[in-house]
């Protein structure tokens, strides 16, 4: 209100809500790097997230120059740069390391600050942290996920495939949202919506005061965006309506026949009350609206069930009081109200009031979950046209690739090894090779599922036959090597990531081609076995290469200077193990020098 009145200006606002929440996605997306690429200090990297660009805060301060007009979030950043060194003389990315050196803050964290917009080129051979927090403002940057340049970046530092980067990019957006919705904390997704909805507020605000001055509020507030539920609209209009703060909204499932809490205090996400599920046939007083369908409270109950206590002990209140939201003849929610003895007194007479915004409530929460749903089949509907016809392109064009290939390579053949020719036809084959690497990326991207656990669960085999298959016109070729599968047919189903287990024997296959010379053989195999009175699945991967040396075998899954050259991380195996233990699962190598034999385990069911 007071804002309102003073016409204070946002602008500032909107640019410290940016910086925060680019802060914080950058802090938990270098925290989960660090713990997948074996970074022994996974908070320094977490706080190097943190204070990346504290630079920026020393120049927003600048009285001379408008810095948060400026386009701050993009990648990459060389204008914003350019523009700071004409205006201060220094980058925030510099004043950012120099700032900490001051505070005696580590080395490392202050090196990874000085260089977290540094080219990729000038990082390779970088300390660990600053490739960890390079790589994490990037991918905590705006519209990333339509920018390709993650892919090359997460590839080229880390070996990390496209799928577990998204994972990676969607975990951390999802904390950064709680944690901003624990905080109450509002937080635009871009500047265009960040102001839409400061300005929306205004308007609302305008609107609130109004009613609330003329006694005429009698209506929710609209259902502004996706980023305020219905339900914290009714909690907000039940405030501004009745004067009430604490409120609860349970929503009814009929099929389960249970009360759940479908929004509950914004500073109590993990609170025993939002994981209550009250049965319709339960004692309490909002079990038995069910049936009588009325306004009804705690204050004329002789005897309360320990869950209504619990309710009113959430809440800090004396007691009560529960409307059915009904639409079409059934409820859909429950809005508890809680008041004071004196509060309840004055409510108690007006139950007329209390039933028309029930009314109103119901009718938009029905609206909100029917453009819900079809805004789901929408999305749903456009991204399977979208796959299927992805999945035709790739098909058809692995096909004529695989004929060039070959051609190519009996043409060579034909050709004296001395022929000028040779050297274009081996410019053409890596070209080749190069046009089914992108295919191979290309099928990666249509099939990412975003979902952490598949809750129908996906065959094994068919993953191995699809990884297979995509190998076999990319890199088998290029490589000269013969693959053979030998495939449980009872394997069954596995519930976990299908990105994670495709990450994993990705790794393992690009290592085994690597590891041998052309002409050598692939063997892949699944099967069923039990350790310890739990079923796994057993991937089995074997090649013809030359064996691990033994100064290798040492260290296998710790992360290494890489023995492949430039391109290589030396990370691909520290890498499958952290996703091996994260499923709980296991893996074991035998080596010699007739090849090489990596096994996994994985657990049949993540529950169990």
């Amino acid at each position: 209100v007071q804002q309102f009145f003073s016409k204070y200006s946002n602008k500032k606002s909107r640019f410290l809500k940016q910086f925060w929440r680019h802060a914080l996605n950058c802090a938990t997306i270098a925290r989960s790097l660090a713990r997948l690429t074996s970074y022994k200090y996974i908070e320094e990297a977490y706080l190097a997230g943190l204070l990346h660009d504290i630079g920026k805060l020393v120049l927003i301060n600048n009285a001379e120059f408008d810095y948060s007009n400026l386009d701050h979030g993009t990648h990459p950043a060389d204008e914003l740069l350019a523009l700071e060194i004409d205006k201060f003389n220094i980058s925030h990315d510099e004043l950012g390391a120099r700032l900490l050196g001051r505070w005696d803050v580590t080395d490392a964290i202050c090196d990874a600050v000085r260089y977290h917009h540094a080219p990729i080129d000038e990082i390779q051979e970088a300390h660990h942290l600053v490739k960890i927090l390079n790589l994490s403002n990037i991918l905590a940057s705006k519209n990333i996920l339509n920018d390709p340049v993650r892919i090359e970046y997460a590839t080229e530092l880390f070996d990390l495939s496209d799928p577990i980067i998204r994972d990676i990019i969607h975990q951390s957006e999802e904390e950064v949202e709680n944690v901003a919705r624990s905080m109450d904390i509002d937080i635009g997704n871009s500047d265009t919506a960040t102001d839409n909805r400061d300005e929306q507020k205004q308007i609302e605000l305008a609107q609130e005061v109004r009613d609330i001055t003329l006694s005429r509020s009698s209506r929710l507030p609209g259902y502004q965006d996706e980023s305020t539920s219905i339900y914290q609209s009714i909690q907000k209009s039940i405030m501004i309506l009745f004067g009430i703060k604490e409120s609860l909204i349970f929503k009814c499932d009929h099929q389960t026949r249970s009360l759940t809490v479908a929004v509950g205090h914004p500073t109590s996400e993990h609170s025993l009350i939002n994981d209550l599920a009250i049965p319709f046939e339960s004692n309490s007083v909002l079990s038995s609206i069910i049936d009588k369908r009325e306004i009804r409270d705690s204050f004329q109950s002789d005897k309360l069930a320990i869950v209504d206590k619990q309710i009113i002990s959430f809440m800090k209140t004396d007691g009560f009081i529960c409307i059915p939201a009904i639409r079409a003849d059934q409820i859909v929610a429950l809005m508890v109200l809680g008041v004071s003895q004196n509060k309840y007194a004055s409510l108690n007479k007006n139950h007329n009031l209390l039933t028309l915004f029930a009314q109103d409530a119901a009718g938009q929460i029905e609206q909100a979950e029917t453009q819900a749903r079809l805004r789901d089949e929408i999305t749903t509907n456009s991204h399977n046209l979208y796959r299927a016809k992805a999945r035709e392109i790739i098909h058809e064009t692995n096909n004529p690739l695989s004929v060039i290939r070959n051609y190519m390579q009996l043409l060579a053949q034909r050709l004296d090894s001395t022929d000028p020719a040779q050297d274009e036809i081996k410019t053409i084959k890596e070209e080749i090779d190069r046009v089914g690497t992108i295919i191979l990326r290309c099928a990666d991207e249509i099939n990412v599922d975003t979902s952490t656990i598949p809750s129908q669960g996906f065959e094994i085999n068919d993953l191995m036959k699809d990884i297979n298959n995509i190998f076999k016109s990319s890199l088998f070729v290029s490589h000269n090597i013969k693959s053979t599968l030998h495939l449980d047919s009872n394997t069954g189903l596995v519930y976990f990531n299908k990105d994670t287990i495709k990450q994993i024997i990705t790794n393992l296959i690009k290592n085994a081609v690597e590891a041998m010379e052309p002409g050598g053989t692939l063997d892949i195999k699944t099967r069923n076995i039990n350790i310890n009175g739990r079923d796994y699945i057993d991937i089995e991967i074997q090649d013809t290469g030359p064996g691990i040396p033994d100064q290798v075998l040492k260290h296998l899954y710790s992360p290494v200077t890489s023995t492949k050259g430039k391109g290589h991380s030396g990370l691909g195996l520290s890498i499958v193990k952290n996703l091996i233990d994260s499923m709980d699962g296991f893996i074991s190598c035998r080596t010699g020098e007739s090849g090489t034999i990596f096994n996994i385990q994985i657990p049949r069911n993540k529950d169990k």
